[in-house]
């Protein structure tokens, strides 16, 4: 694998930052404004008009079906940087949220607040397969960006959606 410069920094930078948050509670105020932030990306315009018939779901909520997946690790302080692939039309008491920095009872009370799938369909649009959810905490962008990043872009192209619609939390 090629040498990441920013897992570098992430690296220098993490010792401490680990130890500012392993207190109770941890002191997030202490290693935020110096956690080091990955390159921008370059701009890449639209190829074509967007019109889209086709839409994938991606969810920051740690959304994870329960009787296929195992729950994100949510009590992590540095956050989990793996992702889960959920079927979109899962039924609504399997699924469940990991993550501790939204109010996941609104969420379950109204799952079309985080995954709004009856909102897209109703306007005519055809839903992915396949919904795509990580946890929204997360510390190890180094990972994210190397590891998962490249599972979800892939996952998303043998959909061929027209479009993604990423629902942030």
């Amino acid at each position: 694998m090629k040498a990441n410069p920013y897992r570098k920094r992430w690296a220098a930078w993490l010792p401490e930052a680990l130890e500012a948050l392993s207190k109770d509670p941890p002191d997030f105020r202490a290693v935020m404004p110096t956690m080091p932030m990955p390159l921008p990306l370059q701009q890449v315009p639209f190829a074509k008009p967007v019109d889209p018939r086709s839409v994938s779901v991606l969810t920051t909520s740690g959304a994870y079906d329960v009787h296929v997946h195992a729950p994100f690790s949510a009590s992590s302080i540095i956050g989990d940087a793996t992702h889960r692939i959920l079927d979109t039309w899962v039924r609504n008491d399997a699924i469940d949220f990991a993550h501790e920095h939204f109010n996941q009872a609104a969420a379950r009370s109204d799952l079309e607040s985080v995954l709004p799938r009856e909102a897209i369909t109703a306007c005519g649009v055809q839903l992915s397969p396949r919904i795509v959810s990580w946890s929204g905490f997360l510390l190890d962008w180094p990972t994210f960006i190397e590891a998962t990043i490249p599972q979800i872009v892939k996952q998303v192209s043998v959909d061929k959606p027209d479009a993604a619609l990423l629902v942030p939390i």
